[in-house]
C-alpha cells in the first residue's frame, strides 16, 4: 500500500518557437488559460506579443517576431 497519494500527470504546455529578431534571442509563446492565443515576453526587452488562434491558421510552429521599436 503507497500512502503517498497520486500527482495528476503533467502534460506538456503547447508553445510556439520565437525568434525575436531585433534582440537576437529565442523564446517560447504559451498558449493562455482561455486557449485564445499564444502570449510571452522577449526574454531581453520585454516587449508583449500575442499570437492569435483562428480556425484558419498554420500549422507552423516556429516563427520570427520583430520586437524592436
Amino acid at each position: 500500500m503507497n500512502s503517498q497519494p497520486t500527482q495528476p500527470e503533467k502534460l506538456p504546455r503547447p508553445f510556439l518557437g520565437v525568434n525575436f529578431a531585433a534582440c537576437r534571442v529565442y523564446g517560447r509563446l504559451y498558449k493562455n488559460h482561455a486557449g485564445t492565443a499564444y502570449e510571452g515576453r522577449c526574454p531581453r526587452c520585454g516587449r508583449f506579443v500575442q499570437v492569435p488562434i483562428g480556425g484558419h491558421g498554420t500549422s507552423a510552429r516556429f516563427f520570427i517576431v520583430d520586437c524592436g521599436p
